[in-house]
């Protein structure tokens, strides 16, 4: 596979242009099936700044050359190695993301329909205030759980929680101030992880892959001509 992305990255794909092949046998609707389905964890969980553009393309093409079919019983490793190579194609795109210098994983959890989930997860990979906390490495947690009351889904702020990495900086109502050093360490890396949990007791989760907002970012789009 191989794919091409810089700014204007938000699904519905933006300007987002990806190819993958196979030399399997399969029938073109049930190709188209699979395609659909692994997208909406990959090419379609990602964001750089959350603008879309009028362009966006992910094919999946067949070939059969091999001559081998893939049966039900070998379904589920193809859909393995199809998922493994969109995600691995759809986290470059953001690790290629104009003044990008950080992969960040949004992951929430606790969220009482798998739609709140994801518009939540969205919410918080979209903010430019998150964005700009993890650019400068700042475990600032009030800022993800000000992002998740507003998001527009279920949440209950008095179980609800925060980690940074392994870190837990907010859990039921308590602040674990102590451990911020600990947090903002976890944000210095390059790959770096955010989880929240909404606190509604559902078992929805998602996951969304954006990354920081840095002055190449603002720099790049301000010297920008048509």
């Amino acid at each position: 596979g191989m794919a091409k992305g810089a700014g204007m990255i938000e699904p519905m794909m933006a300007t987002m242009l990806g190819f993958i092949t196979t030399d399997a046998r399969i029938d073109p609707v049930r190709l188209r099936q699979a395609l659909v389905s692994v997208c909406d964890r990959t090419f379609n969980a990602i964001t750089v700044d959350g603008e879309c553009s009028t362009n966006d393309s992910v094919f999946l093409l067949a070939s059969g050359q091999s001559g081998v079919d893939i049966d039900d019983a070998q379904w589920p490793h193809f859909m393995a190695g199809l998922e493994a190579v969109a995600g691995t194609l759809a986290r470059d795109i953001v690790r290629g993301g104009e003044g990008a210098t950080k992969l960040v994983a949004v992951e929430v959890t606790g969220a009482a329909t798998p739609e709140d989930a994801n518009r939540a997860a969205r919410a918080i990979a979209n903010s430019p205030l998150v964005k700009t906390a993890i650019h400068g490495s700042d475990p600032n947690w009030g800022r993800l759980i000000a992002v998740a009351g507003r998001a527009g889904v279920a949440f209950e702020l008095a179980t609800a929680a925060v980690r940074v990495g392994p870190v837990t900086l907010f859990a039921n109502d308590a602040v674990y101030a102590d451990r911020e050093p600990e947090a903002a360490a976890h944000l210095k890396g390059r790959e770096v992880d955010i989880g929240v949990d909404l606190g509604t007791g559902g078992t929805s989760e998602a996951t969304v892959w954006t990354c920081d907002l840095s002055a190449e970012y603002v720099r790049i789009n301000a010297d920008y001509r048509t």
